[in-house]
């Protein structure tokens, strides 16, 4: 007989291994317990839509560019606005 449990890492603990034992420690023969660790994959885009701070940000940034609303700079203007707008450390 094999048993399947899927959970998360939150519900992985040492009550766990109890819950095990106590559900086939019932038994004479002895038994194996093997563990396959899987990490979820998450797609980017989900985890995105899931988070209502980054949807709104997103949005705003939709709505600004809509507005045109919007900073364009030349790779070298983003050079000259970093050491413009740089903390240097000596300064703190």
């Amino acid at each position: 007989m094999t048993v399947t449990y899927q959970l998360s890492e939150s519900e992985f603990d040492y009550q766990l291994f109890k819950r095990i034992k106590s559900q086939f420690g019932r038994r004479n023969n002895s038994f194996k317990i093997k563990i396959e660790v899987e990490i979820a994959e998450t797609d980017e885009t989900a985890a995105i839509m899931a988070n209502p701070y980054l949807v709104a940000k997103l949005n705003e940034g939709i709505e600004a560019i809509k507005n045109e609303n919007m900073i364009t700079f030349n790779p070298e203007q983003f050079n000259e606005l970093l050491k413009e707008h740089s903390i240097h450390a000596t300064g703190i």
